[in-house]
């Protein structure tokens, strides 16, 4: 088996942990700031309401597996938090 195929595997054999409702996801999803914090709980909600690999959720969303991926081990490690955070880091200038 060669790395890439190994590499797609894992990505599609994940799973999500209970940390909310459906109730609660729906609700994050209306109350969030932005097209990009919302896409975020979207890929969550797919996830339960319609479980299947994650290439299908990434195509659906219109996102990348990795960003999929990132965005549900995210999700499964921090908890909801995690998709609240600003995920975009402050420009960096150089002063010399």
């Amino acid at each position: 088996m060669d790395m890439d195929n190994r590499w797609r595997e894992e990505f599609e054999i994940i799973t999500l942990e209970d940390h909310m409702s459906l109730d609660e996801i729906r609700l994050r999803m209306k109350t969030s700031p932005g097209f990009l914090a919302m896409q975020k709980w979207l890929v969550i909600y797919n996830f339960i309401v319609h479980p299947r690999p994650l290439s299908q959720i990434a195509m659906h969303t219109s996102l990348s597996e990795a960003t999929v991926y990132r965005i549900v081990t995210d999700y499964n490690k921090l908890g909801p938090e995690a998709l609240d955070m600003n995920q975009t880091k402050p420009l960096q200038m150089a002063f010399w």
